[in-house]
């Protein structure tokens, strides 16, 4: 676990739990077939300490020769603003992670830490994930990297990355099912608590919490496709409220969003839903109505296909209870 300034203190200890969990049931096996997983924290700098929001930490060099696999906990910011010089601060672990690399043995990194290792350069033509509300950020600033904001866990090589804070403990059964096998994996997972076969972050995405640089043309074109979500509307009619041509604001959508207009149309839509299913009690036909839509099945497919949940599931999960 490479431990550096600024990274979250869940992500360097929490995966230890898990890799204590798994040598005590690995422990039950016969000899023959038992894993040891040995978790060190270590670090690229010269430093015999570091300090993460109160808990000290006393890391070990960084040797690549000497390692199966590296992880990195996240990176503590609070938006886009701080990210940026915060990812600019850690050239060493950057080197560290150019260094390890060429091992080709597995970087994994969760949450935030995705940023570093893009950053290191490491991603370039690769598929990853991040926590979703970096998606519009990660997409702008790492153009050359394949995102995929909806899964939970992407592996690509030896590069395997994660989104959300808890993405932490996929990560870490990830570890133990490469290592030691998909029983073993399953096993902890269930000592844990844990849904050993979650693979997607797409139903806990709140578009307006995606973190970006706020661009202008987009900002204008949400607040009047907010407004007519239960109705239809026209991309030129789109593009004329924005000023721009139909050619330029399909640019621009792609550009700081990933998507079309009519998919970030849609996207609103089944967030309205979302808020409808969490606060409401309304009927299916009434949300299905108020998101614009005409019939509910066309709509529930609509909603699963960005959410990966349908209606129903997705009131069962997160809507009022009696």
């Amino acid at each position: 676990m490479l431990v550096y300034p600024g990274c979250l203190r869940g992500g360097a200890v929490m995966p230890f739990d898990v890799f204590r969990i798994a040598n005590t049931l690995a422990g039950l096996r016969p000899a023959a077939e038992r894993v040891h997983f040995d978790a060190q924290w270590l670090s690229a700098r010269e430093d015999k300490t570091v300090d993460i929001g109160g808990l000290t930490f006393h890391p070990q060099p960084l040797d690549p020769r000497k390692l199966d696999a590296l992880m990195l906990p996240g990176i503590d910011h609070q938006g886009p603003f701080d990210l940026t010089p915060l990812l600019e601060t850690l050239a060493p672990e950057q080197q560290a992670l150019r260094e390890f690399a060429r091992t080709g043995r597995p970087v994994i990194s969760s949450c935030s830490s995705t940023c570093l290792v893009a950053e290191a350069g490491l991603l370039d033509g690769r598929r990853a994930t991040t926590s979703w509300w970096l998606s519009a950020y990660f997409r702008k600033r790492y153009p050359r990297v394949t995102l995929d904001a909806e899964q939970l866990v992407v592996q690509d090589g030896n590069h395997v990355s994660s989104g959300g804070v808890t993405s932490y403990i996929d990560l870490a059964l990830w570890l133990v099912g490469h290592f030691a096998g998909e029983e073993l994996r399953q096993s902890a997972a269930k000592v844990l608590a844990m849904d050993a076969n979650r693979y997607s972050q797409a139903p806990y995405i709140a578009t307006a919490m995606i973190q970006n640089d706020g661009h202008v043309v987009i900002e204008r074109a949400r607040r009047w496709l907010n407004q007519r979500l239960d109705r239809a509307w026209s991309a030129a009619e789109l593009a004329d409220h924005c000023n721009t041509s139909q050619r330029t604001l399909l640019r621009r959508f792609q550009e700081a969003v990933g998507m079309s207009p009519v998919q970030y149309a849609q996207q609103l839509r089944v967030e309205r839903a979302k808020a409808l299913l969490e606060s409401t009690r309304l009927s299916m036909e009434d949300i299905t109505g108020r998101c614009g839509y005409e019939d509910v099945s066309t709509f529930s497919k609509v909603f699963k296909r960005w959410t990966q949940v349908t209606p129903r599931e997705y009131r069962s999960r997160f809507g009022l209870r009696q």
